[in-house]
């Protein structure tokens, strides 16, 4: 059965999370749109119908008092009291008018069809009124008295009275039931969306226990089984093959993990043969490691570092490395590699290291150093060392090195990932051996800076001529740098780390010469960074690997 890919599963997992979760929130905003809009237009409306009833209100008061005025002129038989009338039925009648455009105004607003034909109805009854009224008024203003009393008697006004004033408490009804049925709607809206609320909150809380459970069987459990395993092993049980069945990706891991095992039993075996040799019958062989061991690296603010050596034959290497500390508060970067294996190898490493050290004390000039530190091999023809010396000022970031026949040190630097050289300090003079003892300036000072963000990598050849048995295909500096561009940071730690790994793999897990790998880092800013030296490979292993950031003023100890 084909297995899907964790990431596959779960880019799916958060698609269809995403897909629903845009669909609730898309449902949700519709539903609050159109509760929001709605009850917006019926606000709206809400507030036009007030005010039509607010006029209808005032229309009728107007209404009812100019009945009454005119009334009380068309029945009132005292004289003196006709000229108040008039006026009074005038102003009223004026008022009247003014509220009925008002009112119509409204209603015209409102665009309410059947409010706008009880309006006009009304208006249709007043002006009926008006006119009943208006021929009252004539024949009162006559004085014909017989006249006055058949119009009082036939009453046309009071009849269109009674008509106009029952279609204002019709409209006042229909106006206050539209305001109900208005409000009822708003209500119902409010539990449509309260329902919606409820529904969405009700699949969002599905969807939390789905993706638990999902994550769990994906990846919390694997990982469960294969912690288990890996604790199986970090407690001894070496024997007890690491397995998964699971996503691709895990499954890997647990292959990885089971090559780990096989590789601890492999290289278990070698440490045991190789401490019983050393206590048993090399005493000599554990001084001259001893001897050889690289001072802790300096702790600087802004900078890092980390270093480490590979033996190649697991007892003695011809390589070694060490960061001194200067008294004018440079450090210098020494790395060489001598030719051959051995304990005579590593007494003339001894040799070659104490020169340098006592030569860079005295006069910290690279040149100088390899100038004096050559007089080793006045006794050895036959042997011969690469070298190379970098005196580096943490303050400034100015490189001040000489290369003895060494592989060139790089400055390397990480943009956007990828990994690039800004400069190879090259060769500056020969080798060192007894060709060049008295040559005066067969080595020369060469200057580099170091920009922050930037980092200085010195190593030797065992590192880039890393190959598989039988083969010619050397990893180089090229392989080097694919291998680190694949980090996801580049520090000293890690780049020490990958690029040991990746000459390990390249050479199919045994290395044909020592590897010595320096790297010192000037950070981007200048927050200290506890620089660390990476155990050398071979080194008795210790309960918890752990790096060494600060110097106490021990030795680190690579095999030798």
């Amino acid at each position: 059965m084909l297995r899907t890919t964790l990431q596959r599963r779960v880019s799916v997992m958060a698609g269809v999370f995403l897909l629903i979760s845009l669909a609730l929130t898309v449902v949700l905003a519709q539903s609050m749109w159109t509760t929001e809009g709605d009850g917006q237009i019926r606000s709206a409306a809400q507030q036009e119908r007030a005010a039509v009833a607010e006029s209808l209100d005032g229309f009728r008061e107007a209404f009812v008092k100019l009945h009454v005025v005119h009334q009380q002129y068309v029945l009132s038989a005292d004289p003196t009291q006709t000229p108040s009338l008039l006026r009074e039925r005038s102003d009223l009648a004026e008022d009247l008018t003014t509220r009925q455009r008002t009112l119509l105004n409204r209603a015209d607003e409102l665009g309410d069809t059947e409010v706008t034909a009880g309006v006009e109805a009304l208006l249709d009854d007043v002006r009926a009124w008006r006119i009943a009224a208006r021929e009252q008024a004539r024949v009162k203003a006559t004085g014909d008295a017989q006249g006055l009393r058949n119009a009082l008697a036939d009453a046309p006004a009071s009849r269109q009275f009674r008509s106009a004033y029952v279609r204002v408490e019709e409209l006042t009804d229909e106006l206050q039931d539209q305001r109900f049925a208005a409000g009822r709607e708003a209500e119902e809206d409010v539990d449509r969306f309260q329902l919606v609320q409820v529904a969405v909150l009700a699949v969002a809380l599905l969807m939390v226990p789905t993706v638990l459970h999902l994550v769990r069987r994906w990846v919390l459990r694997p990982l469960d089984l294969l912690s288990q395993q890996m604790l199986r092993v970090g407690g001894g049980d070496l024997q007890t093959p690491v397995g998964l069945a699971g996503p691709p990706e895990l499954t890997a891991v647990a292959h990885s993990a089971e090559t780990m095992r096989r590789r601890i039993l492999d290289e278990l075996a070698d440490a045991v043969s190789a401490r019983e040799a050393l206590s048993q019958g090399q005493p000599l062989v554990a001084e001259v490691r001893d001897q050889l061991a690289a001072h802790e690296l300096p702790t600087v603010a802004g900078w890092s570092s980390a270093a480490a050596l590979r033996p190649a034959e697991g007892l003695l290497a011809g390589d070694w490395y060490d960061v001194l500390h200067l008294e004018d508060g440079r450090y210098a970067v020494v790395v060489a590699d001598v030719s051959g294996h051995g304990a005579r190898a590593g007494i003339v490493a001894i040799q070659l290291k104490r020169l340098l050290e006592a030569a860079l004390h005295l006069a910290p000039e690279p040149d100088l150093a390899l100038a004096m530190a050559a007089r080793v091999f006045t006794d050895e023809a036959e042997r011969f060392a690469s070298c190379v010396v970098a005196v580096v000022d943490p303050d400034s970031g100015l490189v001040r090195y000489a290369n003895a026949g060494h592989p060139a040190p790089l400055v390397l630097r990480s943009d956007g990932g990828a990994v690039r050289v800004v400069a190879e300090l090259g060769a500056t003079g020969p080798l060192l051996s007894w060709l060049h003892l008295d040559v005066p300036g067969a080595w020369t000072t060469g200057t580099a800076s170091l920009a922050p963000g930037s980092m200085l990598v010195v190593y030797t050849d065992g590192l880039t001529e890393a190959r598989p048995s039988g083969t010619t295909d050397e990893l180089g500096v090229e392989g080097v740098l694919a291998a680190l561009s694949r980090l996801p940071e580049l520090t000293p730690q890690a780049l020490v780390d990958e690029a040991l790994e990746v000459a390990r793999r390249h050479s199919g897990g045994r290395a044909r010469d020592d590897v010595t790998l320096v790297a010192l880092a000037r950070s981007t800013s200048s927050v200290p960074a506890a620089p660390s030296t990476a155990r050398p490979a071979g080194a008795e292993p210790a309960a918890q690997p752990t790096a060494q950031s600060a110097p106490t003023g021990g030795r680190g100890r690579p095999t030798g």
